[in-house]
C-alpha cells in the first residue's frame, strides 16, 4: 500500500536540504489580499496567463463588493472569453461588469466610468452573438458619437441595415477627419522643435493622402483649407533637399488657401463616402482664415525661407 513519512521525519528531511516543508512538499502558499488578488489578476491579463481565471473566480468570491476585482477580473474573463470562444467566460464577464456598475463610486480611475463599461457589456454580447442587443447598449451609450464606427460596421455587417448604417459610418467618417486634423497639429510642433523633418514630411505626406482621398470634385471644400497648409509644410520640409519641388508646393498651397477664403465652405457637398441624416457643417481650430494659418507658420521660419515664400506669394498675387 501507499505510505507517507511522519511529519517528524518531512521536518528533518526539510532540514537536511534547507527548505521549508511547504516548499519540500511543493506548496506554495498564495498570498489572496485584496492588493495581491488585484495584481495577480491584471499580470494574468497582461501574460495571457489563463491561471489569472483561477484567481478571478477565487476574488470575486472573496470581495463581491470591491469594484476594482469586479473590474478587472470581467476584463480578464471578456478577454479569455473572446479568445477562447468560451461562452461560460464570458457571460461571467458580463455579470462582473454589471456588478461593477454598483459599484461605480468606488471607482478612482479617471479613463474608466459608466460608459466604457457599458461599451464593454456592448461588445461581449455581439461576441456571443446577440449583435441587437449589443447594438441598443452602443446606441444608448454614445457621447459625442464615440461608437459611431462600431454602430455602423454593426447594422451593415450583421444586420443588414444598409441605409441607417451609412448614416452612422458617415459621421464616423467626419469625426475621424477632425480627430486626424487635431493628431496632426499636435505633432507638427513637436517634430519642429526637434528639427524631425524627414518624420514631418513622411507624417504631412499621409495626412494631405488621406484627406486628398476623401475630396470629391474640383470645387472649394473645407478639406481644401486643410490640404492649403498641408502644402505650405510641405515645401518647408523639402526646402533644404529640393528646390524645385519645394517651390511647386507652396505654390499650389497658396492658391488652394486663396480660393477656400474667397469662398469657404463647411458642407459636405464636396466630401466622397457621406451621407447625413441631417444638415452637416465641418469645423476646425484653425480660425477663420487658410492662408492666416500658413502665414503662421512661416513667420518665424529662417529667414531664406520667409523670403522665399515672399516671393511667391507676390508672384501668385
Amino acid at each position: 500500500g501507499m505510505s507517507a513519512p511522519e511529519l517528524s521525519m518531512l521536518i528533518k528531511i526539510a532540514a537536511f536540504f534547507e527548505v521549508s516543508v511547504d516548499v519540500l512538499l511543493g506548496y506554495e502558499i498564495k498570498n489572496n489580499s485584496l492588493d495581491s488578488m488585484i495584481k495577480l489578476i491584471n499580470e494574468s491579463s497582461a501574460k495571457k496567463d489563463e491561471a489569472g481565471i483561477e484567481y478571478a473566480d477565487t476574488a470575486v468570491k472573496k470581495y463581491p463588493n470591491n469594484f476594482e476585482i469586479m473590474y478587472c477580473s470581467a476584463k480578464l474573463y471578456m478577454f479569455f472569453g473572446i479568445g477562447k470562444n468560451n461562452r461560460e467566460l464570458l457571460n461571467k464577464s458580463i455579470d462582473c461588469f454589471e456588478k461593477s456598475l454598483a459599484l461605480i463610486s468606488q471607482n478612482k480611475d479617471h479613463e474608466i466610468n459608466v460608459n466604457v463599461i457599458m461599451n464593454n457589456i456592448a461588445n461581449v454580447y455581439i461576441c456571443l452573438g446577440n449583435y441587437k442587443k449589443g447594438l441598443n447598449i452602443l446606441k444608448e451609450n454614445n457621447p459625442s458619437g464615440m461608437n459611431n464606427a462600431l454602430i455602423g460596421s454593426l447594422l451593415s455587417g450583421q444586420l443588414g441595415e444598409m441605409d441607417e448604417a451609412e448614416t452612422y459610418l458617415s459621421w464616423a467618417l467626419s469625426s475621424n477627419f477632425t480627430t486626424l486634423v487635431t493628431i496632426y497639429t499636435g505633432f507638427l510642433p513637436i517634430y519642429i522643435k526637434r528639427k524631425s523633418l524627414d518624420d514631418l514630411t513622411d507624417l504631412t505626406r499621409l495626412v494631405s493622402n488621406y484627406l486628398e482621398g476623401l475630396k470629391k470634385g474640383k470645387g472649394v471644400s473645407h478639406i481644401d483649407k486643410i490640404l492649403g497648409p498641408l502644402y505650405c509644410v510641405l515645401s518647408y520640409t523639402l526646402w533644404n533637399k529640393d528646390v524645385k519641388e519645394s517651390e511647386k508646393l507652396m505654390k499650389k498651397a497658396l492658391k488652394i488657401s486663396t480660393a477656400f477664403d474667397a469662398a469657404p465652405d463647411y458642407s459636405s457637398g464636396n466630401f466622397k463616402f457621406v451621407r447625413f441624416d441631417q444638415d452637416y457643417m465641418g469645423y476646425d481650430s484653425l480660425g477663420d482664415s487658410s492662408l492666416t494659418v500658413i502665414e503662421n507658420f512661416v513667420k518665424d521660419k529662417e529667414k531664406k525661407f520667409v523670403k522665399f515664400y515672399e516671393g511667391l506669394k507676390t508672384e501668385i498675387s
